[in-house]
């Protein structure tokens, strides 16, 4: 069988997904009779979930899944920007290992939805062992799937729809716009993916080295630096690190630390960090390879993420770091997310872009440092595997998990930005509901 589903909340264009959808069935239909086409609105994760369950317990097979809106960059979206839901990469392997996708053999999964291709896609594939299709470029709909042509201001419901990825305003500018609207801008075709393995270490094992020298002294990272140390009491704090990398954060901190805990995958990683606190008892470091955290409930004061959060299960951990922060602890994330400066930026990119300079001449080391580490294979083979997500999907995350607080700017760079996000005192336990699990 072949199933189709789609989601109408989550940003704008909802109808038209429907409408997407529903063309894309009618083809399907059309061109293999002999199969049943299902078209099926998810809203939420759990949606998505129940539709597949009710497939197994039917004894479907899909020789084709097609999902039909809007994606990050680790997948689908669901529900609204108010509230935004995505699986996180330990709740996809999770249904693979449940088998909750009744795949056929040969089955193939197909993902209608902006920059699908640029990771989701392929770990979509390796996860689930089918083939799976994605676009690398933004996504929109038209009248016609061979190019873009625009509907107009006016709906025409019974007109086919299709979503089409080509050239546009945010991936091409105002150049992009004019070749889209002029009919210039060539449709994309989707990119296949094999379920194949790796072909580059997606953990910082491989880099474990490089990135030690270059972070060995954390204060290097100047605007992130000075954000954390001012929100972190002088003495006493027991604090949580997550993804902590060589250990350099809980090293700077350890005089104002009576715990100190740091959590990372990467083995070679917390091997650097226990040899460069081997001065300080009060520190120590843990391995973990998902969203659990092996502590009491309300151990810790203080919850620091630098420049990990992004590769996080964020729902599933989110419920794990809400139990082991005391009443009146805070949550404090600093993470680099994707977005194009805006014209009206300028002035701050430039102030960036002068401190960045100024920071790298009085620190030649560091600089020499971190452009071996950047130009190195096995960093650019890494970045593959873990995307920076998108600047929106950081920020409507984060406030709409802790309404009322906001997400701050430290930096602007061309097309990346520093952002920082203090949950501020937190009463215990209390995390949004959650459609799944």
């Amino acid at each position: 069988m072949i199933w189709i589903g789609y989601t109408t909340q989550y940003r704008e264009g909802g109808p038209k997904f429907a409408r997407a959808a529903a063309t894309l069935a009618a083809e399907k239909r059309a061109a293999r009779a002999s199969d049943e086409v299902v078209c099926q609105a998810v809203e939420s994760k759990r949606d998505l979930v129940d539709a597949m369950e009710a497939l197994r317990a039917r004894g479907a097979a899909l020789d084709e899944l097609h999902f039909v809106g809007h994606s990050g960059m680790y997948g689908p979206m669901f529900r609204t920007t108010a509230m935004p839901e995505q699986f996180s990469p330990h709740e996809w392997r999770t249904l693979a290992a449940a088998r909750a996708f009744p795949f056929a053999s040969g089955g193939r999964a197909y993902f209608h939805a902006c920059r699908s291709a640029r990771w989701f896609a392929a770990f979509f594939a390796r996860t689930f062992r089918v083939s799976a299709y994605g676009y690398h470029g933004y996504t929109t709909v038209s009248l016609r799937p061979d190019r873009f042509v625009w509907e107009g201001l006016r709906d025409k419901p019974a007109a086919p729809l299709y979503v089409v990825a080509c050239a546009g305003k945010k991936s091409h500018g105002l150049t992009g716009t004019a070749l889209k609207y002029l009919g210039r801008a060539p449709v994309e075709t989707m990119t296949a993916f094999a379920p194949q393995a790796p072909d580059a270490d997606p953990t910082y094992d491989a880099v474990s080295e490089l990135y030690d020298r270059t972070f060995a002294d954390i204060t290097v990272r100047e605007d992130e630096w000075r954000w954390l140390s001012a929100r972190i009491p002088e003495r006493g704090v027991r604090l949580l690190d997550l993804g902590c990398g060589n250990g350099s954060l809980l090293l700077q901190l350890a005089p104002r630390l009576s715990t100190g805990v740091g959590v990372d995958l990467s083995p070679r990683m917390l091997e650097k960090a226990r040899a460069r606190t081997a001065a300080f008892p009060q520190l120590s470091f843990v391995p973990v390879t998902g969203p659990t955290l092996p502590f009491p409930d309300g151990s810790f004061d203080v919850v620091t993420s630098l420049l990990s959060f992004r590769y996080l299960d964020w729902d599933p951990l989110m419920n794990e770091i809400r139990r082991v922060l005391a009443p009146g602890g805070r949550l404090l994330i600093v993470d680099m997310v994707t977005v194009p400066a805006r014209l009206h930026e300028l002035p701050a990119l430039g102030r960036t872009k002068l401190r960045q300079l100024a920071n790298e001449a009085a620190r030649p080391t560091f600089r020499a440092n971190l452009k071996r580490l950047v130009s190195h294979p096995d960093w650019q083979g890494m970045l593959r595997y873990n995307p920076i997500r998108a600047e929106h999907e950081l920020r409507w995350y984060l406030e709409s998990r802790f309404p009322g607080r906001k997400v701050a700017t430290l930096n602007i760079a061309r097309r990346t930005r520093m952002l920082a996000f203090d949950s501020g005192p937190l009463s215990p336990g209390w995390v949004p509901p959650q459609s799944y699990p």
